[in-house]
């Protein structure tokens, strides 16, 4: 795994010390829908990978019923935050954009990453190397922001000041086929944007399992 320089923490810091109660406030409950989705394919004692652990929101749920937790993050300050709640067997840095995940062939059982696809345009080689680490019959659930053009994804400005990406059905489905990742669930759901009152931010939550 490449070094990563300690560049922008000073962006993360404050918002990693805040990042549940801003959750909070949008009223944002991506991480309890994916992991409902998720509850009955997961049993205790297996390992998950959680990428882009954050504060833990997502993954914490899953350790509360006795899976192992392994988390991945850029942000050291997100990192020690999530190290702060003490359910994590281990975590490290990681840039979802140059870096391979610093674990061995099918090594967990399930993986998960909630609210950080929407940040990566091209998913072809992340989803490549899940496939890698991931046993078979085992769960990949993440989440994306969904669009219905012909293109794989478009980059799209929102109120935040910050571009996403949003990615088409179509795309998604075939980076399933290519990594033998079959399907399961799917739900779609709406946040609140920017002014933490309109419902205007779409997601889907797709619950996958490797074949």
């Amino acid at each position: 795994m490449r070094k990563i320089q300690d560049v922008n923490e000073s962006d993360y810091r404050e918002t990693a010390a805040n990042y549940d109660d801003q959750v909070k406030e949008y009223d944002s409950y991506g991480n309890d829908v994916l992991f409902g989705m998720c509850y009955d394919y997961v049993s205790s004692g297996e390992k998950l990978l959680d990428i882009g652990i954050g504060t833990g929101l997502a993954s914490i749920k899953f350790s509360r019923t006795g899976l192992k937790i392994y988390g991945l993050d850029e942000s050291q300050e997100m990192l020690n935050a999530c190290q702060s709640k003490s359910f994590a067997e281990e975590l490290n840095r990681y840039d979802i954009n140059r870096d391979t995940i610093p674990y061995k062939d099918h090594y967990f059982n399930h993986v998960i990453s909630c609210g950080v696809f929407h940040f990566v345009g091209d998913l072809s080689d992340l989803f490549t190397d899940v496939k890698r680490v991931i046993k078979k019959g085992g769960i990949f659930a993440f989440t994306i922001a969904p669009q219905e053009t012909s293109a794989d994804y478009i980059k799209e400005p929102t109120a935040w000041g910050v571009s996403i990406f949003k990615h088409s059905s179509q795309y998604i489905m075939q980076l399933l086929s290519e990594n033998n990742l079959e399907l399961q669930k799917e739900q779609r759901l709406l946040i609140k944007g920017a002014d933490k009152v309109s419902y205007d931010m779409l997601f889907s939550v797709l619950i996958t399992r490797c074949c």
